[in-house]
């Protein structure tokens, strides 16, 4: 799954990616779940991440929110609603697909929302 273009810019499958540094080190955040994909410090890569054209794969550098695991029987409950607990598959949150954007992005930091 490469980039795609549309007009004037080409997008990532992952969404923007956004940069920040200090000093030695280096990390991007995506757009799409709001993902570590790179992490650098001396210029060693840290991270097992992957290149700005690919999504993640195997929730590599995903948030995973409300929960990092699976939820036993797959069941859950939010605002009065329930899942599909006879899937039995809750798994790795719900925002790993979602689209954040950086409300906060100065040379150093980043806060995703």
């Amino acid at each position: 799954m490469g980039a795609y273009e549309t007009g004037q810019a080409v997008i990532a499958p992952s969404g923007k990616q956004i940069e920040i540094a200090a000093a030695d080190q280096r990390a991007v955040v995506v757009e799409v779940g709001g993902g570590l994909r790179s992490y650098t410090a001396g210029g060693q890569e840290l991270v097992d991440g992957y290149r700005a054209d690919e999504m993640s794969s195997s929730g590599r550098g995903q948030a995973l929110i409300p929960w990092p695991n699976r939820l036993q029987d797959g069941s859950y409950e939010f605002d009065r609603r329930r899942n599909e607990p006879e899937r039995r598959n809750a798994i790795h949150g719900l925002v790993r697909w979602a689209a954040w954007t950086a409300s906060v992005h100065e040379p150093h930091r980043m806060v995703m929302a």
